[in-house]
């Protein structure tokens, strides 16, 4: 009777390196979530506000957002209930809220009342100048929305399999997704490792008749890569913007000792509303791949990127799509085409779950390596 014990664990490391011991790990984990922690934004809500609508119904609840003609109110029916600002006739501060309010407008300036007071969609400043509530564009609006500084967003996550028994195997797999966003322009970078291996104990027959156990640990994936992106803003096309991106890559089970690339793009976005994003990027990069046996190359590519997200499901979660494409325009016309969809949800302690698929093709490929390979995985991570 052979006994195999099987652990899993599913964690959020913020570093990776094997040398580090778990408590040194552990480190950079906690460091990561509390620094995300202290530089998220936090809601600044107006409290037991009246909200009047035009067909005389009303509401007392928290305003806690306002973007883009939608209020966010929190109530004791709805943590986040969403009404178009169009249907709002009046808001009422409550008697004791006499804090001060800072407005965006539409035309990108910047003014305060205290209290926010709306009357038949019309409101008072604190210089007295008398607005529409449609002019406001943003209300409390955060420090990069106003040209300071950048919002820092990301989410990391990792799945850890550990199995003992007739075969050990380590599994690792981590992915970071970050991104910093002003007004004027944009970083993005994306991270993954996968790092697998396993260890197989052989029963073999000695010399003397005894029984001797031959373990050998054979790797069965070690692969990563790193792309980061800077997208620039056009002053005078707002959803428009001008960017460049760069990738490098290994994968040893393909033959890639390491790819590379580089090059400028055209990017616009293709919408931007509540119930989600979607960007659209063009451009060419220029490909260098030094494989550990064929012959390398390089080569000038056509570049195409699209990158979205949407709430539109509900509930906290998220579907969110990522695709980039290289066409080889000077050679073959070979094709690079790299695709992940998932599905994010909320999970518990703070923690994201996220069901992902992940398809690559590699028209390529060194000979002898197959150009599809895809991936099922169920990712948990921290986000902020």
């Amino acid at each position: 009777m052979t006994l195999m014990q099987t652990h899993r664990m599913m964690i959020v490391p913020r570093y990776t390196d094997r040398s580090l011991d778990w408590s040194l790990r552990m480190t950079f984990f906690l460091g990561l979530c509390l620094t995300a922690l202290f530089l998220s934004p936090t809601a600044n809500a107006l409290t037991n506000a009246r909200i009047v609508l035009h067909d005389g119904s009303s509401i007392v609840a928290d305003i806690v957002d306002y973007r883009g003609d939608q209020i966010t109110l929190s109530t004791s029916f709805s943590r986040d209930l969403k009404i178009d600002t169009a249907l709002i006739k009046d808001i009422q501060a409550s008697a004791d809220d006499r804090e001060v309010s800072t407005l965006l407008l539409k035309d990108g300036r910047r003014v305060e009342t205290a209290p926010m007071m709306v009357t038949s969609g019309i409101m008072a400043l604190s210089d007295g100048e008398i607005i529409k509530l449609a002019d406001v564009d943003k209300l409390n609006p955060e420090p990069w929305e106003m040209g300071q500084g950048y919002a820092w967003k990301g989410l990391a996550s990792a799945a850890f399999t550990f199995a003992r028994g007739n075969t050990d195997s380590d599994q690792l797999d981590v992915a970071v997704n970050t991104q910093f966003d002003s007004t004027r322009d944009r970083i993005t970078l994306r991270a993954n490792v996968e790092q697998d291996s396993s260890v197989v104990s052989v029963q073999t027959e000695g010399n003397e008749g005894t029984n001797e156990v031959v373990r050998s640990r054979e790797p069965s994936a070690d692969n990563w890569q790193v792309v980061t992106k800077y997208d620039y803003y056009l002053e005078d096309w707002t959803n428009h913007y001008l960017g460049v991106n760069a990738s490098v890559e290994a994968d040893k089970f393909a033959d890639i000792r390491l790819r590379s690339y580089l090059g400028p793009y055209y990017g616009r976005k293709l919408f931007d509303g509540a119930w989600g994003k979607l960007d659209g990027e063009l451009g060419f990069v220029w490909v260098d791949t030094d494989f550990f046996n064929a012959q390398d190359t390089e080569y000038l590519g056509a570049n195409w990127n699209v990158t979205g997200e949407s709430e539109i499901l509900g509930g906290d979660s998220k579907v969110y799509l990522t695709h980039v494409g290289i066409l080889n325009v000077s050679d073959d016309n070979s094709v690079i085409l790299d695709t992940t969809i998932g599905f994010g949800f909320p999970f518990f302690f703070g923690l994201e779950a996220a069901a992902e698929f992940t398809v690559d093709y590699d028209g390529a490929a060194a000979a002898g390596k197959k150009a599809i390979d895809q991936s099922y995985n169920l990712r948990v991570g921290y986000s902020w």
